[in-house]
């Protein structure tokens, strides 16, 4: 069970969309220029990023997998390749959760609040705002 803050949302024209990359995720699900760019904004501000990786609902940032999981969710607005979603995971595993041995949401916190600066600089972005 993952720990996940809001979904902060973009309306912009900056990410290309390749039309061929949803083979990796899901028909009509994009977000790997999305993805990379938060990656690269995340590095910027002094965060370790592992990896980028599709998943079926869009793209993950992967920051770290120890000692849990915690990654950015990113993707399309259905049907939209102009609005972008992205928000905080964190993912502790069965014992920790079982045994409460890390708490997870003043990280989940710490980083929504770089996201949400991170989002506030997209190039071009007309609107932001969050669900």
């Amino acid at each position: 069970m993952a720990i996940t803050a809001r979904q902060i949302w973009a309306k912009t024209s900056f990410f290309q969309v390749d039309f061929e990359e949803d083979q990796q995720t899901n028909p009509g699900r994009f977000g790997r220029a999305f993805a990379y760019w938060l990656a690269e904004q995340f590095q910027a501000r002094g965060e370790t990023v592992q990896e980028v990786l599709p998943e079926d609902w869009g793209w993950c940032v992967m920051l770290t997998r120890k000692p849990y999981m915690l990654w950015v969710g990113c993707a399309n607005r259905s049907g939209s390749i102009d609005e972008w979603g992205a928000f905080v995971a964190a993912e502790p595993g069965f014992l920790q959760r079982l045994f409460s041995w890390h708490d997870t949401r003043l990280t989940v916190d710490r980083i929504d609040q770089i996201l949400h600066e991170i989002m506030q600089q997209i190039p071009g972005a007309g609107k932001i705002w969050i669900e």
